[in-house]
């Protein structure tokens, strides 16, 4: 007698149930990471703005707010951002960005990403 080789049919479908259920996790977690890589961008350049420039609050919020739009990121509010300034300076000296992204993923469970990133205006040594 021969013995049989292979993949049963229940073999096929459990692997086939395995490989939708990772797929289906990267297409939500993707756009969550795409987004997060736009705010990186916009912070090294707010970053290098912040360096060589002396921003008010409002002048930072509207920077970031233009290159927000410009980028297509939704999901930082404006409560999500905190500006810092040394004592007695009225020149934003540090931008923090911490924000939370739920993203459906099946029924009532939710995938989730918490985010939390920080730009610094370099000291200048005069």
């Amino acid at each position: 007698m021969r013995k049989q080789a292979g993949m049963t049919l229940i073999g096929w479908v459990i692997a086939l149930a395995i490989i939708a259920f990772f797929a289906t996790v990267a297409m939500r977690l993707l756009p969550m990471y795409q987004e997060y890589f736009g705010v990186v961008t916009v912070m090294e350049g707010m970053e290098k703005e912040i360096s060589t420039n002396k921003l008010t609050k409002q002048q930072v919020m509207t920077l970031l707010s233009k290159r927000f739009n410009t980028g297509y990121i939704f999901s930082v509010k404006k409560e999500d951002i905190e500006l810092l300034r040394d004592k007695n300076n009225v020149h934003v000296d540090k931008i923090i960005i911490d924000y939370e992204v739920r993203e459906p993923f099946i029924a009532h469970i939710s995938l989730v990403g918490n985010f939390h990133i920080e730009a610094e205006a370099e000291q200048s040594t005069r």
